[in-house]
């Protein structure tokens, strides 16, 4: 703006000091509207965060050591994230099974579910388990640890979100969608979700107990481009299969509509998981 001007002034046969005046008009004008562009920058990402985060733990253990690991969770780990939750650094702690795992692996992939406040969460130190002995506790955490194969985490802020998961346990079955988002359209993406489908959802769909849009957070780049998780909670795995058994016909308009929004998000991949236990 100030270049633009200056050329003006240069073309045209004016005095010195009238010259002198109109810059300093100018840079005061562009001060104020840099002055303005940073608050907008500033405001944005507060208006925006989030005050409620998921990390996803994913553990994959051999299925003949399934069984017995989701008992040491149950006795143990529960126990310790209760603590956990009674010292204040999280929410709640959900363990999940997924149950339509990749063919021809003969592992079992647990997903165990961290709620905070915070992008990261810390833990109070449990050096022992009510009920349980200090060596068998050390025994627990030993036995667990040389179950797993494999392991993966991700960290999510809640985008959005209803249902009886957004403040205490959630329903039994919920499918996980994960979706590969343009990042240039990111913002469109979650209008769409946030103030079109979920109200649809919410009124309409009966089946669907729950839903939450995730954004991922700790991992990004063209190695890995889920950058966006959401969540339908089912009462049965009956009904989700159900639902997806369904098939209806769609009008050339609804058909316009899903082709264009395609071209926004794709959806990468889909688990189905079970609630194993839930501490609140």
């Amino acid at each position: 703006m100030i270049k633009i001007s200056l050329l003006v002034i240069n073309n045209i046969n004016i005095k010195f000091e009238q010259a002198t005046i109109i810059v300093i008009f100018k840079q005061l004008t562009m001060k104020k509207l840099i002055l303005s562009l940073m608050l907008v920058v500033f405001a944005l990402p507060m208006s925006a965060q989030s005050d409620f985060y998921v990390t996803l733990w994913y553990g994959q253990v051999k299925n003949s050591d399934a069984q017995s690991h989701i008992e040491i969770e149950r006795e143990y780990y529960s126990k310790m994230w209760k603590e956990q939750i009674t010292q204040g650094n999280i929410l709640g702690w959900d363990m999940w099974q997924i149950m339509n795992p990749d063919v021809n692996e003969m592992t079992t992939t647990f997903v165990y579910v961290t709620l905070h406040t915070s992008p990261t969460f810390s833990m109070s130190p449990v050096n022992s388990i009510p009920g349980k002995s200090d060596e068998d506790w050390q025994a627990a955490q030993k036995e667990a640890m040389n179950h797993y194969v494999k392991n993966y985490s991700v960290i999510m802020s809640v985008k959005g979100g209803y249902g009886p998961q957004m403040g205490g346990t959630p329903p039994e079955y919920a499918v996980l969608n994960y979706m590969q988002v343009d990042p240039y359209r990111a913002a469109e993406y979650e209008r769409a979700e946030l103030e079109d489908f979920m109200p649809s959802f919410k009124e309409n769909d009966k089946v669907r107990k729950g839903w939450g849009l995730h954004k991922v957070l700790n991992h990004y780049g063209t190695e890995n481009p889920i950058n966006y998780v959401t969540a339908d909670f089912y009462d049965s795995y009956d009904a989700i299969l159900t639902a997806r058994n369904n098939t209806g016909e769609m009008s050339e308009e609804d058909m316009a509509f899903w082709k264009k929004f395609d071209e926004v998000r794709t959806l990468a991949d889909s688990h189905i998981v079970r609630l194993v236990q839930a501490v609140r």
